[in-house]
């Protein structure tokens, strides 16, 4: 249940957030600088079209290591010292990252893809489920969008990053400055004091860790709120595997424009994202600053964090159906600029939801739950909007997207019912 908002000093004055943010800021531009240097190296590994099973195979582990992982992940965050899983996470990455440019086969990149993202699994939901009581319950939103604006970061700076330093220093570095940006993450988590969380009173044994391995995920589906949460991120993975698979069939193949097209057409995606966030980061707060008490505020946040959920799932549904009508280049950037902000509203406020309805002792299990539960949705719409594209073609593969997310959108708005148990005003 949320504390009620107090006047509070801005974000950045809290050390401990600062050092958090900026250490997943940095790390965040080295990640998204490999993301473009994986595609260099597996085409100067392999060459020729054999690059793109090369990395689609890779992209198909990363997610696979999310999945086997990040539950147990949830478990150890728990029970154990979170800083201390969070700079070994960093420090597993570093001697990882710094030994990439040595690879010389493609099982050792698959190898090396999948050790890289497990230990991402155990950093990820330990970061976020830490994030609450680091910034306190008035100010969590704000630094949620922050988050969401750091990830867009990542898939905007990340492409003009590895072309600087391919161009100046070579491949290698650009793996070497990965590692430079984990280390560096390490040092700011070192240097912050996180707050204690109380441990489970549960002795630890086989038996109680496979009941916890499934706990947050019982803890999603328990609650309707979180279970209606979790309909509209598969929206919000269709619509986004839709933007990362087949806007460069559309844009290249359907369209007949170039690279520089493309871009546009993701920087709007990235664009429509930042500024939702910032957006929504502003509004909640100036919202929920009037509540008067734990339970007015915690109906507050309910209210704003559905509306923005069942907003994004109606606006993605909405903007991916005229797909089939093939929409000239300016729509579709305009079109794109939607997906984003449906995207943001969704991830923004299931997160949100998400703070609310767990317990300081459980969030590292929820939060893994969630984690690895989203990201076995994109392990599905990765390939079945690539299925769709190569059989449909885009401009289709879109249009049925888009059907698919508004009957899921329409099951979620069936769905709600009035609680009573919370002051919604």
């Amino acid at each position: 249940m949320s504390q009620p908002p107090q006047s509070s000093p801005s974000l950045f004055r809290n050390r401990n957030f600062s050092l958090l943010f900026s250490a997943q800021l940095i790390s965040l531009a080295g990640s998204g600088a490999t993301t473009v240097g994986l595609a260099l190296f597996a085409h100067q590994l392999v060459g020729g079209s054999s690059a793109a099973t090369v990395i689609g195979n890779a992209l198909m582990l990363r997610i696979l290591a999310f999945l086997l992982f990040s539950q147990p992940a949830g478990v150890l965050a728990d029970r154990t010292n979170r800083k201390l899983l969070l700079i070994l996470a960093d420090l597993v990455r570093v001697v990882l990252m710094a030994l990439f440019p040595f690879v010389h086969s493609v099982w050792q990149v698959y190898l090396m893809i999948f050790l890289i993202n497990a230990a991402s699994a155990f950093f990820t939901p330990t970061y976020d489920s830490t994030l609450p009581e680091v910034v306190g319950s008035d100010q969590y939103v704000k630094a949620l969008s922050l988050s969401r604006i750091a990830v867009d970061m990542e898939a905007v700076l990340g492409p003009a990053v590895a072309g600087l330093l391919v161009t100046l220093l070579g491949l290698n570095w650009l793996f070497w400055f990965d590692a430079a940006t984990y280390l560096a993450s390490a040092a700011l988590v070192t240097a912050s004091v996180l707050p204690h969380v109380s441990k489970p009173s549960i002795q630890f044994s086989f038996r109680t860790f496979l009941g916890e391995l499934t706990y947050g995920t019982r803890i999603l589906l328990h609650q309707a709120v979180l279970r209606r949460a979790l309909l509209l991120n598969l929206v919000e993975a269709i619509a986004g595997a839709a933007a990362i698979v087949a806007t460069v069939v559309y844009v290249k193949d359907v369209l007949m424009l170039g690279e520089n097209e493309f871009v546009l057409a993701m920087s709007g995606l990235g664009l429509g994202s930042t500024v939702t966030a910032l957006f929504l980061g502003w509004a909640t707060g100036r919202y929920e600053s009037s509540a008067k008490g734990p339970s007015e505020l915690h109906g507050r946040r309910h209210q704003w964090t559905e509306r923005a959920l069942l907003t994004g799932g109606v606006v993605l549904g909405l903007i991916l159906l005229p797909g089939m009508k093939q929409p000239p280049f300016l729509l579709f950037v305009g079109l794109w600029l939607l997906n984003g902000v449906g995207q943001a509203l969704i991830a923004l406020s299931s997160s949100t939801l998400l703070a609310e309805h767990t317990q300081k002792t459980d969030r590292g299990k929820a939060y893994a739950a969630h984690f690895a539960l989203t990201h076995m949705f994109w392990l599905i719409t990765y390939p079945a909007i690539g299925y769709g594209v190569s059989s449909f073609g885009a401009p289709l593969t879109f249009t049925i997207a888009g059907a698919i997310c508004s009957v899921i959108a329409m099951l979620a708005i069936i769905s709600r019912k009035p609680n009573h148990d919370h002051v919604h005003r």
